[in-house]
């Protein structure tokens, strides 16, 4: 390969690796950025020779705080997300994956409607065990610090637009097209135009990838899906707290 296409090729594949971090989820160019939480990992080690009846006590506490059913799980999952610092803190990934496949083994299809009506619109990123947007969000992008990963879907229209953003106005963005696939509640894309915006520049890319996201779940504030890659993702709405 020539010299002088080794920068683009190199260039190309950073920009295919944080694009496919954001996988058709995200937040608008507009959206605030994500302060970092720390997570505290707990484990319970029960004690041995404990009496029935405590352990039939504790259960039945438990049962009264814990919150019931799928909800539960949601909420659970939102918040070990929130703890993560965006899957920097990977303590509890293996919970969160666990989690996430029971969600996916009850899913349902949602039906055309319910899919367009709860996925159109704005998203940003919370939580992946995509290794590529990770890296971003640890290690910044041309010496920027990572700021969201997101996108905003137009499920009547059949578009997306991707970010990965940087501070100080870095950004790695993409377009492109949608097809829905209301049995699985899938969500498959292509992207068609790609550019980064470093120091004020817009430099485009020739950049064609695509692949596709189940969304396991979605609410009016979160969306929890698996994508092509196998990779598992958290997504809150712009207007929901970090």
């Amino acid at each position: 390969m020539p010299r002088t296409q080794q920068p683009m090729k190199a260039l190309t594949t950073i920009v295919w690796c944080a694009l496919l971090s954001a996988v058709v989820c995200g937040a608008s160019l507009s959206s605030p950025s994500l302060p970092g939480l720390r997570s505290t990992k707990v484990t319970y080690h029960p004690r041995i020779g404990i009496s029935r009846r405590v352990k039939t006590k504790n259960s039945f506490l438990a049962s009264i705080f814990q919150p019931a059913g799928k909800k539960g799980s949601v909420n659970k999952l939102v918040n070990l997300a929130r703890a993560s610092n965006r899957g920097r803190n990977p303590e509890s990934n293996d919970e969160m994956v666990a989690m996430i496949d029971e969600l996916r083994s009850q899913m349902k299809p949602f039906g055309l409607p319910k899919l367009q009506k709860s996925v159109n619109g704005s998203w940003v990123e919370m939580w992946t065990t995509e290794d590529a947007v990770l890296s971003f969000a640890k290690n910044g992008f041309l010496g920027a610090e990572f700021d969201y990963a997101g996108g905003s879907i137009n499920m009547y229209g059949d578009e997306f637009t991707n970010i990965v953003a940087f501070k100080g106005g870095n950004a790695v963005t993409a377009d492109g097209k949608i097809k829905v696939d209301e049995e699985n509640n899938r969500v498959s894309f292509r992207f068609n135009v790609a550019k980064i915006n470093v120091g004020g520049l817009t430099i485009p890319l020739p950049f064609s990838a695509g692949g596709y996201i189940d969304n396991v779940y979605v609410d009016d504030k979160y969306r929890i899906g698996v994508d092509s890659r196998g990779d598992y993702r958290v997504y809150r709405r712009p207007n929901v707290p970090a």
